[in-house]
């Protein structure tokens, strides 16, 4: 089981798929999601806005379902944490 602080992390240019489902990953989406064709981060402790741009709102709710308060598009809006 991985536990980090997902926020902290830079992705390199060549990662398209990230798969990370099913952890104990908190903090938030760094904006370096917005580069993947396919990312999967369910299950996790993740908190704080989906960042906007490329692939991340199409990929739907089911990827990023099962986590502490993550919000925005595709996932409900960030206002009732605010």
């Amino acid at each position: 089981m991985l536990v980090f602080d997902m926020g902290q992390l830079e992705f390199p240019k060549t990662l398209k798929h990230l798969d990370v489902s099913h952890n104990r990953i908190y903090g938030k989406l760094p904006e370096g999601v917005t580069d993947l064709e396919w990312l999967d981060v369910s299950y996790n402790r993740l908190c704080g806005e989906i960042p906007n741009g490329g692939i991340v709102q199409a990929m739907g709710r089911k990827s990023y379902s099962h986590n502490k308060c993550l919000c925005g598009s595709p996932l409900p809006s960030c206002k009732k944490y605010m």
